[in-house]
């Protein structure tokens, strides 16, 4: 597997667990919807060229 490939598998494992945890009572919502909130954030930075940040790529050799 690519390490974008991995990346983005687990970003989804984040997203899913985010969610589960969402709905779990009790939850704290305002913690579930920092963490959600960033992966969007993160997405739209992606898609406009200005994520990861210059210097903060993957590491060479893995």
């Amino acid at each position: 597997m690519s390490r974008r490939t991995d990346d983005y598998d687990r970003s989804a494992r984040i997203a899913l667990s985010a969610c589960d945890y969402a709905e779990q009572p009790g939850a704290d919502m305002e913690f579930a919807s920092v963490i959600v909130g960033s992966m969007v954030e993160q997405g739209r930075r992606e898609r406009r060229g200005e994520y990861p940040p210059e210097g903060h790529d993957y590491p060479e050799g893995r």
